[in-house]
């Protein structure tokens, strides 16, 4: 379903303002947040896939990637997701789950 611009334009507020307050109640972590951000920032879909997933992978191996916890993150953050976000959501940590 195609967004107007007005809600992009709440979203993205909205969206602003938690980046905010999250590096106001981290401002030592600022550049570190702001280097995440600037990594990611121009990639494609399928690049951020890509990645997530060789993330992933490379958790697993280390032993720090736990099911629970994304099971518990996907419980956390579903209600706030619409229907296709949940969907979304779901696929890409079954398939962590899933991943060797």
């Amino acid at each position: 379903m195609p967004r107007d611009f007005k809600n992009f334009s709440k979203d993205h507020k909205k969206v602003v303002e938690e980046n905010k307050n999250i590096i106001g109640e981290n401002p030592d972590k600022a550049d570190e947040y702001q280097n995440i951000l600037d990594k990611y920032k121009n990639m494609d879909s399928n690049e951020l896939m890509s990645n997530l997933f060789s993330e992933a992978s490379k958790l697993k191996r280390e032993g720090k990637l736990d099911p629970n916890q994304l099971n518990n993150l996907k419980s956390s953050i579903s209600p706030f997701l619409n229907n296709e976000q949940q969907q979304v959501l779901n696929s890409i940590i079954n398939s962590i789950n899933e991943q060797k």
